[in-house]
């Protein structure tokens, strides 16, 4: 999977290739299997010693697993299709891009450049839970 975005030279600033956001979409579904991954790891114990009690708790370790192999389904799907995309089937993905509030995300994928509407909108960056 490649790194750069490609911008169409013709085209103005914010239309990108929609192959390069298709592979940048993939590589952060696979982080995030890969963060899923490692959280399922950590909480597989407790769940397996919770599960002793009560059964319900296998179906949620279960689940977790599902889910995890989904998101990776996903990237995987993704980084195919971006390998496929005509380079020449841009869009500009402003719009699109005002619901993504991760600063670093929206920078990862390519729309930080102009996402004024991101920008305005509240960071997600740094929930705290109490």
């Amino acid at each position: 999977m490649s790194i750069s975005v490609s911008r169409c030279e013709s085209a103005s600033p914010t239309v990108v290739a929609m192959s390069d956001v298709a592979d940048r979409m993939g590589n952060e579904l696979a982080e995030l299997a890969g963060a899923i991954h490692r959280l399922q790891v950590l909480i597989s114990p407790l769940l397996n010693e919770a599960a002793l009690r009560n059964p319900v708790h296998l179906q949620e370790l279960q689940d977790i697993d599902h889910i995890y192999q989904k998101v990776g389904n996903l990237a995987e799907f993704l980084a195919a299709l971006a390998l496929i995309l005509p380079q020449h089937w841009v869009f500009d993905p402003s719009t699109a891009s005002q619901v993504i509030t991760l600063s670093a995300l929206a920078s990862r994928l390519g729309l930080a450049g102009d996402n004024d509407g991101a920008l305005n909108q509240p960071s997600g960056d740094c929930d705290f839970f109490i």
